[in-house]
């Protein structure tokens, strides 16, 4: 696991030293640099497979092509065995040389071969390719500058915004979807500038006439056709199998992999398939509040019937209330705390890669919005129509939210639930979930791994009928029963019939507190002049866009030495609203 950066069109190898330096966190083990044509790539690694013969950016045989690679591939070990069959030859036992010696055959055809999560580049010096996995687990932003002659991206927006170049003006559209959406749609980011590559999206770029980059976009990893048994038994086995399989492929590495354990279905299910697996004790993790979390007692007796090496961390809301600051600058988002970031650098002191159950509700039906889609439906038409009436919206910056929620308006109750189902799995899970998991932890070298986000688990969870999704009050059904063959059977029923309770629950109480610490911080009328204001419906949103455009637009993702969230309005009044003139263009 790494973090990538790097420029094409002209190099700069001073800016491209510093953006090496602001992803160190990511990969502690290990750093380099190439310069090659009009390209340059630099990479921190942090090591799981292969140390000694695995450092980057890594060279083809004849020098070129040149890859740097964050990520890891479950199936390197079968793609290496069908290279070698090609007569291709390996020097180390790396999945980063896979990926190149794979790339060196087939160009950016291979992704099609490549089961991960991942995000590269590549460059032979006179062109750039960028890859990022099916889902979108693993970050990769780009900007152009310079009038379209050159393009700068890394792993984290902190690290592209090293390049000066990059104009700091926020992006109006996303500031309008995450406001009704409470996500970024498409390849948006906040930064007007900045694009995020999509989620099975590549990109080769080429100079063009009088230097002018060309731009070609291309995706990958299409859902598959998947011929469903039409037994019971035979169904409930096929899902089994698979995900026997992804755990199976994600618990290799050269050190130790935990679970981040909840005592929920999917975290349970997950631990219980590693632990059936290996020889060596797993270690599993709880975070919370409070000892008197529903999570933590669930999570304690399965960890005692599994034989797990378990481990606790209780945080006080108080402490991530006041790392509201650092929770922005690492999520590099107006995001509220989770307990990922908090606990990272406890579990880091463990294990270098972690499982958690990600992905299991947004695939198989497991959130309420799910069964009941409508108040959710109907509370964000309600804010694009607040948002409509204060005539401070420019027609370009609702279109693509106006035409999310017009699909959604439906009345005809199946097409809506597809319809929502997409939406969650493409959207919210990229831009919320994944992101608090990859940023919070990777913030302290800690790498999380997503085994329900496999290609051949989506593919039979999406070719599902929706008897195999919802059933009354009863969601995520075919995980349920995939759940009693492998729980220990004492405790079983209690995991699968446990009521759900959401990430957010764990930190209720820094929330609340967060939420009463706004109405005091923000000024009224501060709030009514504010050039990005209609967007915030509550002082907590706007207290925590105010901090990402103070922290980003005019720091560039640095902490201020002794910062407090308390003196926004106060010892940094002055820079903020320079910020804000700078980010309202």
């Amino acid at each position: 696991m790494c973090g990538i950066a790097g420029m094409f069109g002209g190099v700069d190898e001073r800016v491209l030293s510093r953006m090496r330096q602001r992803l160190v966190h990511r990969g502690p083990d290990g750093s380099g640099t190439a310069v090659l044509g009009h390209a340059g790539l630099t990479s921190t690694r942090l090591s799981l497979l292969d140390f000694e013969t695995g450092s980057q950016p890594m060279r083809g045989r004849t020098g070129q092509p040149v890859l740097v690679y964050n990520g890891e591939l479950y199936n390197h070990q079968a793609l290496r065995s069908r290279l070698e069959a090609r007569g291709v030859r390996f020097e180390g036992r790396s999945d980063t040389e896979v990926v190149l010696r794979a790339f060196e055959h087939e160009g950016l055809r291979c992704v099609e071969e490549l089961e991960g999560m991942y995000a590269f580049a590549a460059t032979d010096g006179e062109q750039l390719w960028l890859a990022r996995d099916a889902f979108g687990i693993k970050p990769l932003l780009y900007a152009l500058v310079d009038g379209g002659r050159r393009l700068v991206f890394a792993s984290e927006l902190k690290a592209l915004l090293e390049e000066p170049a990059v104009p700091r003006q926020l992006d109006r559209a996303s500031l309008f979807e995450w406001s009704t959406l409470h996500n970024v749609l498409g390849d948006k980011t906040f930064f007007h500038a900045v694009r995020e590559l999509p989620a099975g999206g590549t990109l080769t770029v080429r100079r063009g006439p009088e230097g002018v980059l060309q731009l070609e976009q291309g995706r990958h990893g299409g859902t598959r056709p998947v011929e469903l048994p039409t037994e019971p038994e035979a169904l409930v086995e096929a899902l089994l199998s698979r995900l026997r399989a992804s755990v199976e492929g994600q618990r290799v590495a050269d050190h130790a992999v935990g679970v981040f354990l909840s005592g929920g279905l999917d975290s349970s299910l997950l631990t219980a398939l590693l632990t059936a697996q290996g020889d060596s004790p797993v270690h599993t993790f709880t975070a919370a509040e409070s000892v008197d979390h529903p999570d933590v007692r669930a999570s304690r007796e399965l960890a005692a019937l599994l034989g797990t090496e378990h481990h606790e961390y209780l945080f006080s809301s108080e402490r991530l209330v006041r790392a509201l600051s650092e929770t922005i600058v690492t999520l590099e988002a107006p995001m509220e705390a989770s307990l990922v970031e908090s606990a990272a650098p406890h579990i880091r002191g463990h294990v270098k890669t972690v499982l958690c159950g990600d992905g299991a509700d947004e695939l198989f039906a497991g959130y309420a919005v799910h069964a009941s889609p409508e108040p959710w439906v109907r509370s964000s038409m309600e804010t694009y129509n607040r948002l409509i009436r204060t005539r401070r919206v420019a027609p370009e910056e609702c279109r693509e939210t106006k035409a999310v929620l017009s699909t959604l308006s439906t009345r005809e109750p199946q097409v809506l639930r597809e319809a929502v189902h997409r939406f969650f799995l493409d959207s919210p899970l990229r831009y919320s979930h994944l992101r608090v998991w990859d940023h919070g932890s990777m913030a302290h070298g800690l790498e999380v791994r997503v085994p329900f986000l496999d290609t051949r688990v989506r593919d039979l969870a999406l070719a599902l009928p929706w008897s195999w999704r919802l059933r009354g009050e009863t969601r995520k059904v075919l995980l349920r029963e995939v759940a009693r063959r492998v729980l220990p059977a004492s405790i079983a029923e209690h995991i699968i019939q446990r009521p759900k309770l959401a990430a957010p629950s764990a930190v209720a109480g820094a929330s609340e507190q967060l939420r009463r610490l706004a109405e005091t911080l923000v000024p009224a009328e501060h709030h009514e002049g504010h050039p990005f204001g209609h967007y915030c419906a509550r002082p907590i949103d706007l207290l925590r866009l105010d901090l990402f455009i103070l922290l980003f637009v005019g720091r560039g993702g640095r902490l201020p030495e002794g910062f407090r969230t308390e003196d926004l309005y106060g010892a940094y009044r002055e820079e903020l609203l320079a910020a804000l003139a700078r980010a309202a263009g």
